[in-house]
Parts: structure tokens; sequence; C-alpha cells
């Protein structure tokens, strides 16, 4: 997909900002729990796929 050069960010405020804060503090990250719930199902059906290929 390919994004037009004019994209303007929005500005992080309230709870984000804490957040961002703390993750760029510990070295760590800010996720979305609903992407990483579908990140986990992608994994999970290619690993099976991938198994059920090798047999």
């Amino acid at each position: 997909m390919k994004y037009p050069l004019h994209t303007v960010s929005k500005p992080v405020s309230g709870s984000e900002v804490e957040k961002l804060a703390h993750a760029i503090q510990s070295g760590g990250h800010v996720a979305n729990e609903t992407a990483l719930v579908l990140m986990r199902k992608i994994a999970l059906r290619r690993r099976q796929k991938s198994e059920n290929a090798s047999e």
C-alpha cells in the first residue's frame, strides 16, 4: 500500500502520552491489544499450515 507524502500525524495526548513516555523510558513498546490478538491468530494459522504441509 502506498501512502501519500503529505500525511499528517495526529497529536498524542492524555493517557497515550503517559503510555508512550513509559515505553520510551523503559525501552519497551506501545501496542494495541486488538492488533496483538489478530497477530497471534495469524501466526497460529501460519504455524498450523506449515506443520500440515510438512507432513
